[in-house]
């Protein structure tokens, strides 16, 4: 009977081509775990299709159309560009985490009114890029904004709706706090503490007990 050879030294696998990962993302406050994910992905897709925050749109896939903007640490980024694994332990904001206490925020509402949403797939970039704007910048000349705005592409507005509403924005930022700086105390105004009556006098006071 013929034997059998003894068996070889096992053949170490081969490495993956398309090693994996598993991190955190800490996204809109919120840590998000993200498992066994290619290192590869970029954090626009890790957003849409492992976390389901779809407002950052792929519009080209090379940094060039602003629709994916997000920011990253506070600095605005095209998500198409950067590895998600790379922002771990960063604080990454997305246009869902602009509304507060769920209403949009005053630059979404600002662009929905003045005519800036059209097809809709380039807006979530451009509020992300407003607000980012707003952020460093409280009141910024309209070439200031369009300077702001030239790496975001849009084919429907014409960008003058845009415009409009950072001017909108501004300006409603600014009489809310010139509200709150003239606005009358909600107490009413304060009476200052009255002593009673001889109380307050520079005059000496006999004491209780003296006789006159």
């Amino acid at each position: 009977m013929p034997t059998e050879e003894p068996a070889g030294p096992l053949t170490p696998a081969a490495p993956s081509e398309h090693p994996s990962a598993s991190y955190v993302l800490h996204v809109n406050g919120v840590d998000r775990p993200v498992s066994d994910a290619w290192i590869g992905e970029s954090l626009l897709y890790v957003l849409r299709e492992r976390l389901g925050l779809a407002g950052a749109k792929d519009g080209c896939s090379q940094g060039e159309c602003g629709a994916c903007n997000v920011q990253v640490d506070g600095r605005l980024v095209a998500s198409c560009l950067v590895p998600a694994a790379t922002t771990a332990g960063s604080e990454v904001r997305t246009v869902e985490g602009l509304a507060v206490d769920g209403e949009p925020s005053d630059v979404q509402r600002a662009l929905a009114e003045c005519g800036a949403v059209q097809c809709g797939f380039c807006i979530p970039g451009m509020a992300m890029t407003v607000h980012d704007l707003l952020e460093g910048n409280h009141a910024p000349s309209e070439l200031e904004t369009r300077q702001a705005l030239c790496g975001n592409l849009c084919r429907c507005s014409g960008y003058r709706g845009v415009l409009d509403a950072v001017r909108e924005v501004v300006e409603g930022r600014e009489a809310t706090a010139e509200a709150a700086v003239t606005a009358p105390d909600e107490d009413g105004p304060r009476i200052p503490h009255q002593a009673a009556p001889g109380a307050g006098s520079v005059q000496a006071h006999e004491h209780e007990g003296d006789v006159r």
